[in-house]
């Protein structure tokens, strides 16, 4: 419940609804970058397969490119 009120305060802190969260991207059939926004700031970050978070990141945004996530506002993660 804790991390429902968190998760909401970040997404009006950042004025993003709960629509624009879900975005997936149109530009291929099978986007594998995955974007979201750090639980501790709000950062978008992205992350590649392969990546050490890859596998346990829940999605906000789906990506085709590292290009079309960094247009978007989101930074590669660091690991």
């Amino acid at each position: 419940m804790r991390w429902i009120l968190l998760l909401s305060f970040l997404l009006t802190a950042c004025n993003i609804s709960a629509s624009d969260s879900e975005n997936i991207s149109s530009t291929c059939d099978d986007p594998q970058i995955k974007g979201n926004l750090t639980t501790y700031n709000g950062e978008k970050i992205y992350h590649v397969p392969g990546g050490q978070f890859y596998e346990v990141t829940e999605a906000e945004e789906m990506f085709c490119t590292e290009e079309e996530a960094e247009s978007a506002g989101f930074r590669k993660s660091e690991r």
